[in-house]
C-alpha cells in the first residue's frame, strides 16, 4: 500500500477541526525507562477497562496479567470512544504526544500511516513478527504499507445476521434463507410482537456512519459490484450499488425498520437488542456478548450467517483490531513487549471468552480454547470468514467515503431520491 502527502495533510486536518469540539485528556507520551525504574507506557484503545462490558473486563485482565510479568515496564489505559480515538491520536501525535501503544482498527489502519501516528515494528520485533505473521487467519497485506509492517492484528470480526429464535418462535417463522424472506420476517416481528424493529439498520452519520457502511458494502458485493477499485476510486454507483439500496428500501417498505433507523448508529442497535426493542440486525461478532448480556435475552440471540438468495449467504466483510507502537514513544522494546503478551495466546483466550475472535490460528487448537463454552460457536465464525469473508474496503479517507454513503442511503431510502442519482452525488462528493 502507498501513502499519499494529500492524505495525510487532510488526516491532521481533520484532528485539527475535531480538537476545536473534543477535549484531549492529560496526554504525552512514556517517560522512558528511569535508571532503576519502572518504564511508564501508555495504551489508548476504545475499550474500558471499568465498564461491565465483556471485552473491557478482558483487557483489564490482560493489562494486569503483563503488569504483574514486568519489572521494569508498567501499562495504563487510556479509553477514548471509538467515534473520536482516530482524530485525538492524530492531534496528540503531530504536537508531539500521543500514545506509546495505539489500538488501530483496520479500516483506519491507513489514515494512521498517513497521519505518521505509528512507527514501523520490524526494527523492534524481529523475528516474532514473522511468527506472529505465520499464525495470523487476518491477512498481514492489511497491515504492511511500502513494505513496512505497522501494526498487528489481534482481532477478526465477520457481520452475520443476529436473531431472536424465541421470538422466531412466538411468530411461527423459520430462519430467512433469503433477503426477501429477511424482509417478511422482519415485518411480521414488528406486526406480530412487542419489538419495535423487526431488522435494524443504522442510517445515522454519527459514530462514523459505520453501521450504514458496514451493511451496504456486503450488499454491493452480494450484487456482483465493488465499493472503490484498485486505485481507491469510487465505483459504488452503478448497478449492484443501486441494488443494495433496493435491499435496504424493500425492507423499509415491507415494515422491517421504520424512520427510527435515521438517527440509530450502530451502538444503538446493538444496545436495541439488548434491551429487547430490535428483534433482528447484521451486526459484528465482537458484539454478541454485549448483546445477549440484555435483560432476559441471553441464549435467546442466535448468530447465523446474513441471508441473500439461493447461491448462498451474503459475503462478509472481514476486518479486525491492531496494536501498534506510538510514533512518539520514548519505549519502543517496551511497548513491543506489551504487544507480544497482548497478542499472546492466553491474552486471545481471555478475549475469546469475551466473544472476540482471535486472530491467530494457533489458539483455536489449545485445550483451553476447547474448554470455553463459546469454542463452538467462535469456530463457526471462523469457517464462515473463511469461506464468504472478503478483506474489508480500507481508504485514506475512510470517514469521508462512510460520510457520502450514508447521505446517499438517506436519501433513496427515506426521502424518495433516486438511487443511482443519490449514489452519483456520492461518488462526486467523495471524489472530489
Amino acid at each position: 500500500m502507498r501513502t499519499h502527502l494529500t492524505a495525510r495533510r487532510a488526516a491532521v486536518a481533520l484532528a485539527a477541526a475535531v480538537a476545536l469540539t473534543v477535549p484531549l485528556a492529560a496526554c504525552g507520551t512514556s517517560s522512558g525507562a528511569e535508571p532503576g525504574g519502572t518504564s511508564q507506557l501508555e495504551l489508548w484503545t476504545f475499550l474500558d477497562p471499568a465498564s461491565d462490558d465483556a471485552r473491557g473486563k478482558a483487557l483489564k485482565q490482560v493489562v494486569e496479567g503483563f503488569n504483574a510479568s514486568q519489572d521494569d515496564v508498567e501499562v495504563t489505559v487510556r479509553s477514548i470512544n471509538y467515534a473520536q480515538i482516530d482524530a485525538e491520536v492524530i492531534r496528540a501525535t503531530s504536537s508531539g504526544q500521543g500514545p506509546d501503544i495505539l489500538n488501530v482498527y483496520s479500516t483506519q489502519l491507513a489514515t494512521h500511516v498517513d497521519a505518521g501516528t505509528l512507527q514501523p515494528l520490524a526494527d523492534v520485533a524481529g523475528a516474532d513478527l514473522d511468527t506472529l505473521k505465520d499464525d495470523s487467519i487476518f491477512p498481514f497485506d492489511g497491515v504492511t504499507f511500502d513494505g513496512e509492517v505497522m501494526s498487528v492484528p489481534w482481532e477478526v470480526r465477520a457481520w452475520m445476521l443476529w436473531y431472536r429464535q424465541d421470538l422466531l418462535d412466538q411468530i411461527g417463522a423459520s430462519l430467512p434463507t433469503t433477503s426477501a424472506e429477511l424482509a417478511d420476517v422482519a415485518a411480521r416481528l414488528v406486526a406480530e410482537t412487542d419489538v419495535t424493529t423487526g431488522l435494524a439498520i443504522g442510517f445515522s452519520d454519527q459514530g462514523l456512519g459505520a453501521d450504514f457502511v458496514e451493511k451496504f458494502i456486503p450488499f454491493t458485493w452480494a450484487n456482483g459490484g465493488e465499493v472503490l477499485d484498485g486505485a481507491g476510486e469510487p465505483v459504488f454507483a452503478g448497478d449492484a450499488g443501486v441494488a443494495a439500496l433496493g435491499m435496504m428500501a424493500d425492507l423499509h417498505d415491507a415494515g422491517a425498520f421504520g424512520d427510527e433507523a435515521l438517527s440509530m448508529t450502530a451502538d444503538d442497535v446493538v444496545q436495541g437488542v439488548a434491551a429487547g426493542t430490535i428483534a433482528m440486525a447484521i451486526e459484528g461478532t465482537q458484539r454478541v456478548g454485549a448483546a445477549r448480556a440484555g435483560d432476559g435475552i441471553g441464549d435467546n440471540l442466535q448468530v447465523a450467517p446474513a441471508p441473500f438468495d439461493a447461491s448462498g449467504p451474503l459475503p462478509t466483510a472481514v476486518a479486525g483490531q491492531t496494536m501498534g507502537i506510538g510514533a512518539n514513544s520514548a519505549d519502543p522494546e517496551g511497548a513491543w513487549k506489551f504487544i507480544e503478551y497482548y497478542t499472546s495466546v492466553e491474552s486471545a483466550t481471555a478475549f475469546a471468552e469475551a466473544g472476540v475472535l482471535p486472530s491467530r490460528s494457533s489458539v483455536y487448537d489449545t485445550d483451553a480454547f476447547s474448554a470455553l463454552g463459546n469454542a463452538d460457536e467462535l469456530r463457526g465464525w471462523r469457517e464462515y470468514i473463511a469461506e464468504h469473508g472478503r478483506a474489508e474496503v480500507t481508504s485514506t479517507r475512510f470517514n469521508e467515503l462512510s460520510s457520502a454513503l450514508v447521505s446517499a442511503g438517506q436519501k433513496a431510502v427515506f426521502q424518495g431520491e433516486d438511487p443511482l442519482a443519490a449514489l452519483k452525488a456520492a461518488a462526486a462528493s467523495y471524489g472530489g
